[in-house]
């Protein structure tokens, strides 16, 4: 894995790899993640032989900048990236695929910009950036780490240096601690991010959701009826959690080649 840079116009530094010949596809990872999970998980070994494959690290993630100021995470921001990258690679329209956080992301970039051919969603929601139980635990988050990372302001911020009652809760994240001001950052940033509803979509979209995965099953069920007409087909795989809507790739994999071929 070649890793590869493009900066973009507020001189955030993106970085990304890109495999094969062909068509061109993006692929975004899920939140707290990184580019790798695309080469771990067998997806760009299968691609690469009929698609030039761009697996981009988001801002935040990965080998990429990772500011600690919610400001640099907005919508914007985050779908000027995704055209720089393709600019530096020479691509004018791509299909993009996003995970989780990565379909969150791309959906934006879809819905502002023709340079989209073709979106997967895979396992995120529609509707704005987050709502629901997790937008409660987004705000419970803010609430409760904002105030140390104040604390910690002027200087690198070291987990070690936090008071027992901190150390010891920092260790129950599903993150190393030193990611903490950069999860802190772009979680509270999408606490305003704008709603985007099925007819906001430009291009065909395939809506991949594990029956398992109640919050996007929650999402879908809320926009069933909105989704008639628009550009976005929904395959919901059955049996499947979040966690699987990408592991499973012996299921997943053929579906959206399906449509990314049709």
């Amino acid at each position: 894995m070649n890793t590869r840079s493009a900066t973009s116009p507020d001189h955030i530094r993106i970085a990304f790899d890109v495999s094969g010949t062909g068509p061109a596809l993006m692929l975004l990872h899920g939140g707290g993640s990184s580019r790798q999970d695309w080469h771990v998980d067998g997806y760009v070994e299968r691609l690469k032989d009929n698609f030039t494959v761009v697996a981009v690290d988001l801002r935040g993630h990965g080998e990429s900048d990772k500011p600690t100021d919610p400001a640099y995470y907005t919508t914007e921001k985050m779908g000027q990236d995704l055209l720089t990258v393709a600019d530096a690679c020479g691509i004018e329209r791509f299909t993009l695929w996003g995970y989780s956080f990565g379909g969150n992301v791309g959906r934006y970039l879809a819905a502002r910009f023709d340079r989209v051919s073709k979106m997967v969603m895979i396992g995120n929601r529609l509707g704005s950036g987050v709502s629901g139980e997790f937008r409660q635990f987004a705000l419970d988050f803010r609430t409760r780490w904002a105030p140390v990372m104040q604390a910690s302001r002027g200087g690198a911020f070291d987990p070690l240096s936090l008071s027992p009652e901190d150390k010891e809760e920092i260790q129950q994240l599903s993150f190393p601690g030193e990611m903490l001001p950069v999860v802190l950052a772009w979680s509270s940033a999408m606490l305003d991010w704008d709603v985007i509803t099925p007819a906001d979509l430009r291009c065909p979209t395939l809506w991949l959701v594990g029956s398992e995965n109640k919050i996007a099953m929650d999402s879908y069920m809320e926009y069933k009826e909105a989704i008639q007409g628009s550009k976005i087909q929904v395959h919901v795989l059955e049996g499947l959690t979040h966690e699987q809507e990408v592991g499973e790739i012996e299921r997943v994999l053929p579906v959206i080649l399906a449509f990314v071929r049709s």
